[in-house]
Formats: C-alpha cells, sequence, structure tokens
C-alpha cells in the first residue's frame, strides 16, 4: 500500500463531509488575530492623529472569515490651511463585518477576499488654539476653544484584501477601503473632522496595512481505504 500524500488526505477530508461543493479545506480553519501598522507607522514620521486597532476573525472552509475590529482613535492636529486645533481624546470604536475569500477553493498560502463591514463608535473632541482676524476693524484674537462636543457615527465600509503566508501562522495583509457615513449624532458646536475609527470624515477612501497570526487547529484524520 502506497502512503498517502498531503494532497491525498486533504481529498479524502472532503469527500468524507457529503458536501456537493467539494471543499478542499476542513470546516474550520482556525483563528487569526492582526494589527494595523499603517498609523503607528505614520506616527513614528510625525502624522498627530490615527488608529490604534486590533482584530480577530474565525475562517469556516477557508471561505467565509466573520471578523470584529476594535481599537482607540486619538488627534491632536492643526489641519493644513485652517484656524485652529482639532484635540480629539482617545476614543473607541468598533467594526464587525465579514470577509469572503474568493480564491477559497486553492491551495494556496493566503487569501484574497471581498468585505462588508458595520461600524459605530462614540467620540469626545474639542477645537483650541482657534485664531480670528478682521482686517478692516484691524481686529486679531487667539487662543479661543470650543468646549468639548461629543458625537455617536455610524458607517458602512467596502473592503478588497489580501493576506500572505510569511512564515507557519504569521502573515501579512493589506485592504483598501471605501467607506460612507451612515449617521453621526452631535451634541455641541462643533462638526467632527476626524471619526474614530472612519479617519478624516471627507475622505471615503482608506487603506489599511497588517500583521496577523493565524491558530489553526489541529486536524484528525479518519481515513478508511
Amino acid at each position: 500500500m502506497l502512503p498517502l500524500t498531503i494532497e491525498a488526505k486533504k481529498s479524502i477530508i472532503v469527500t468524507e463531509q457529503g458536501d456537493t461543493v467539494k471543499y478542499l479545506h476542513p470546516k474550520y480553519n482556525g483563528i487569526t488575530i492582526g494589527a494595523d501598522l499603517l498609523s503607528p507607522i505614520a506616527n513614528l514620521v510625525g502624522q498627530k492623529y490615527g488608529n490604534y486597532e486590533l482584530s480577530i476573525d474565525a475562517a469556516f472552509y477557508n471561505r467565509f472569515f466573520p471578523v470584529y475590529e476594535f481599537g482607540v482613535s486619538y488627534a491632536d492636529y492643526t489641519p493644513d490651511g485652517s484656524n485652529y486645533t482639532y484635540k480629539l481624546y482617545p476614543s473607541f470604536y468598533n467594526r464587525v463585518g465579514l470577509n469572503y475569500n474568493i480564491i477559497y477553493n486553492k491551495n494556496v498560502p493566503g487569501i484574497f477576499y471581498v468585505g462588508l463591514r458595520y461600524g459605530f463608535s462614540f467620540a469626545k473632541y474639542e477645537l483650541t488654539n482657534i485664531s480670528v482676524s478682521s482686517p478692516y476693524w484691524e481686529v486679531e484674537q487667539s487662543g479661543l476653544s470650543i468646549p468639548k462636543s461629543t458625537s455617536v457615527a455610524h458607517w458602512g465600509e467596502l473592503l478588497l484584501g489580501l493576506r500572505v503566508k510569511l512564515y507557519k501562522g504569521l502573515m501579512m495583509g493589506w485592504a483598501v477601503r471605501c467607506k460612507f457615513v451612515f449617521a453621526d449624532s452631535q451634541k455641541g458646536d462643533a462638526r467632527q473632522w476626524i471619526v474614530p475609527g472612519f479617519g478624516k470624515r471627507n475622505s471615503p477612501l482608506g487603506v489599511s496595512f497588517t500583521i496577523n497570526y493565524r491558530f489553526a487547529p489541529k486536524q484528525k484524520l479518519n481515513i478508511r481505504l
């Protein structure tokens, strides 16, 4: 009797499931934990705002990936051409959704996916160092501020992403996000410039760059020849 190769073992596992669709991978593929590195890297080179984010997802048939993303946003930044400083106090945000691996039935070391997200956040922010000038009256004031405002935001995202294996369970990923605000309730006189987890309110496109680690389950083979 010839020894079974790894590929043959995978085929037998699929056959014993009895599904109409023949999946190359088992039903449960493990859990992946990740961290977005884009904002921390940007902060190192001087960016004064950003997100610190973690994610966790589970894989089923290497096809469906329910995911939860969460993090903290902050800002202490004077936008170009503006006469104020936008200060966002550390604010928590969440996203829930699903990734769908387009190449789920391929034996490749990674996934190429489309995804959906629903995000929500609560923010506290204020405008400081406001300067106002009137050339006509020759009056200039600086150091003004608008008291703290609060906001609850809800938004959606469409994603296109890639995640590749580096070594064993270590993976690296990229994703492009198209974002749109559903609602943004505001209490206060200042409008949000940065929505926690969403980014700049007037920027519907975003990019994430992640490092991930996959905890794969041990597969038990029950082979009958």
